[in-house]
């Protein structure tokens, strides 16, 4: 991991830093705030995978003794310590995964390993998406510069593990594509993704039996209602059962890196990090877990998915339909929204123009301490309209409602209170999802793929 980045993280936490899984690369603004192309640098590299005998391989017994992948702050591997046990085993809430969302298993020169990873909606619909060490061993330093990483073997991924399950099958990797720049450059951290192809099974395709999620790329660091999943195998955990964390990104540093507080462990590296869910399988995932804190604060970090993905699911031949956004969206996605208002009663969105898979949120003043009925319509301003919901104001006159929007287009709301006062809104779902910062510069500059379920 560069060095700089570590004494960074070292003065805004007061410790030092271990990476279980690396992810760094400098991406700086411009002026504008827009993040810069990158495509057009990154090149692709493939292995094909040998199928013989993986899924009779992976034994409950091997899946279970499996070890994360750890790196040092200097990128250079450390012994897992291996999953927790008997009384140390961490207690958590029962999570059910997204069906897209799975468990990774490999064997490296040192053993056998773990990861996470997540289903892409392809045109060939059978890829997934993890980090890239957790694919290659990247490059390595020696007295000449670099020696080209080697490839892992006996991929097996298997979405939703749990206790040793698999509801949803297990399927064997054919076919491992990286960035030419992270198994030959050294610490070529910011190309540290991955896509693993996989077999049909059963005469099914992967995407045909999980869903497959979209992929959005060139979005700030700083994001709003990022849900992170993952299998953490570290002590105190034992990558049995599967993990989430939510909340609000932060960018690490002027490299561009974003850290979320959360406690995963080793295990849950190549963990997609999801901007905007679709229903509860799918969505866009913007980045993949990279690394975490192994003393002070609980963090996970990973840097945001570049335009550079787009090499790699052409070198998979997935031929996915892209969608920019930048089309649709220039001219009014602001994040300044109008608030409408009648006497008693004022409603403001919290965007005027909301992403696909993202949530709006409607701030309501009206009187205090009385009911206020919010309805919903996709025709026009005047309905037909669905009930959403039914809330008492605060003391204050407060009310907030809040809704996933999955379907493009526009959604009108009404707002009626106690007194008969009415206030309709409008909002639009744009096709991609929507970065938090939304000046004209980043918007533009960012894309996605879409998901299916």
């Amino acid at each position: 991991m560069r060095k700089s980045v570590v004494r960074c993280w070292a003065a805004l936490s007061g410790v030092g830093l271990v990476a279980s899984l690396l992810l760094v690369a400098p991406q700086l603004a411009d002026a504008s705030g827009a993040l810069p192309e990158r495509a057009a640098t990154a090149s692709a590299a493939s292995a094909l995978l040998s199928t013989d005998g993986v899924a009779d391989y992976w034994t409950p017994a091997r899946m279970r003794s499996a070890v994360p992948m750890d790196l040092d702050a200097d990128g250079d591997a450390i012994a897992g310590s291996g999953p927790a046990t008997g009384t140390t085993r961490a207690r958590a809430a029962t999570l059910t995964a997204p069906r897209s969302v799975g468990k990774l298993f490999f064997t490296t020169a040192q053993g056998n390993a773990v990861c996470s990873a997540a289903a892409l909606n392809t045109a060939q619909k059978n890829v997934v998406i993890t980090a890239g060490h957790c694919a290659n061993s990247g490059g390595v330093p020696n007295l000449l510069g670099c020696s080209k990483g080697r490839y892992y073997t006996n991929f097996l991924f298997v979405p939703r593990y749990a206790n040793g399950s698999a509801p949803d099958g297990q399927w064997v990797g054919t076919r491992a594509v990286t960035h030419q720049q992270w198994i030959s450059e050294c610490d070529a951290f910011e190309f540290d993704q991955a896509l693993i192809e996989v077999a049909p099974r059963n005469g099914r395709n992967l995407v045909d039996v999980v869903g497959g999620n979209g992929v959005a790329w060139n979005f700030p660091a700083e994001q709003a209602d990022i849900n992170v999943w993952g299998w953490p195998a570290e002590t105190p955990y034992d990558g049995m059962t599967v993990k989430r964390c939510h909340g609000t990104t932060t960018e690490l540093d002027a490299n561009g890196d974003a850290f979320l507080s959360c406690p995963m462990t080793g295990g849950a590296s190549g963990g997609p990090w999801f901007v905007g869910m679709v229903g509860s399988n799918v969505g866009y995932i913007w980045a993949v877990t990279s690394r975490r804190t192994t003393t002070g604060p609980a963090y996970v970090l990973a840097y945001p998915i570049g335009d550079s993905i787009r090499t790699l699911l052409a070198d998979a031949r997935l031929n996915a339909r892209t969608v920019a956004s930048s089309s649709t969206t220039t001219s009014t996605t602001t994040s300044t929204s109008p608030t409408r208002a009648v006497t008693g009663l004022s409603v403001t969105p919290n965007h005027s123009v909301i992403g696909r898979g993202q949530l709006v949120v409607l701030r309501i003043r009206s009187a205090a301490r009385r009911w206020v009925a919010i309805d919903a319509s996709r025709r026009s301003a005047r309905g037909p309209w669905t009930r959403v919901a039914t809330r008492w104001a605060s003391a204050s006159g407060t009310v907030a409602v809040s809704q996933r929007l999955v379907r493009v287009g526009y959604r009108w709301y009404r707002v009626r209170n106690a007194a008969g006062r009415q206030v309709v809104v409008r909002v639009r779902i744009n096709v991609c999802p929507l970065p938090a910062q939304r000046s004209a510069a980043v918007v533009d500059n960012t894309g996605c793929t879409g998901p299916t379920s």
